[in-house]
């Protein structure tokens, strides 16, 4: 049997959260929406606009919800009233457990996040940046460099619709879809696969997450920038996107945790 005291704080931020809260609520703790300095036994992001709202960092564990990302456990919001309580117990830090078959350390996965800048675009991803033609079934050309400054090693220049850097959660999706090799979590590698290559015996790469380069080397078409799925800018011809690993987020994954027991 668990008690939970009245002061275990969940923050909830992303869209809709009148159900969240009241599952919150119901699991005897308080629910804390959107941005709020005082620490919170860990966060509830409901859907992609949640998840992207805590990064490049947020001090708490994060549970994804209503999220559909390969690569990411997410909770459905109808799930909450039965796990909450569970999850109250092993990140509340004032709560009183009798027994527990779960702990904080089980249930939580640490996950990178890539910074993606050039000009004045930036933005932050949990998944992936691709660069892609913005006119369909156009060829851009790319280089790909890995390191940074004398380190850094070119390792390709291909001419495809566009090309795609993915971190462990983001090799899951778009990047495996495009033939790249899926990555184990909390291996801090980087998988880079074009996108419809011109080539019979297109390759892909895995390489560190510190730092990754990619410069756009045609004038046409336009190159679109997009992170996580989500249009960051238009990248111009010689310009080169900066990629590296600046924080880490820590995500909760019930099932992970079962698995871990």
């Amino acid at each position: 049997m668990t008690e939970l005291m009245s002061d275990t704080r969940v923050g909830i931020v992303g869209e809709p959260t009148d159900s969240v809260e009241s599952a919150v609520e119901s699991a005897g703790a308080t629910p804390v929406v959107g941005e709020d300095v005082r620490p919170v036994a860990f966060t509830i992001a409901v859907g992609g606009a949640g998840i992207r709202s805590v990064l490049p960092s947020i001090a708490s564990p994060v549970l994804p919800v209503g999220l559909d990302w390969r690569g990411l456990e997410s909770l459905p919001v109808d799930a909450l009233p039965s796990i909450l309580p569970t999850l109250c117990a092993a990140f509340g830090t004032d709560s009183t457990t009798e027994s527990s078959s779960l702990s904080a350390s089980q249930l939580t996965v640490t996950q990178p996040v890539l910074r993606a800048t050039c000009g004045d675009c930036l933005g932050y991803a949990l998944g992936d940046v691709t660069l892609i033609a913005g006119e369909p079934a156009r060829i851009s050309e790319f280089t790909v460099v890995a390191g940074d400054g004398s380190s850094g090693r070119q390792i390709t220049s291909v001419r495809a619709d566009g090309i795609v850097v993915a971190t462990p959660v983001g090799s899951h999706g778009y990047a495996h879809d495009a033939g790249g090799p899926l990555l184990g979590l909390e291996t801090n590698v980087a998988s880079i696969v074009p996108i419809g290559p011109f080539s019979t015996a297109p390759e892909h790469w895995v390489v560190d997450l510190s730092a990754i380069s990619l410069t756009v080397d045609r004038d046409e078409p336009a190159v679109e920038l997009l992170v996580d799925g989500t249009l960051a800018g238009t990248v111009p011809a010689t310009e080169t996107v900066t990629l590296s690993a600046v924080d880490t987020i820590e995500t909760i994954g019930i099932q992970g945790g079962l698995e871990r027991l």
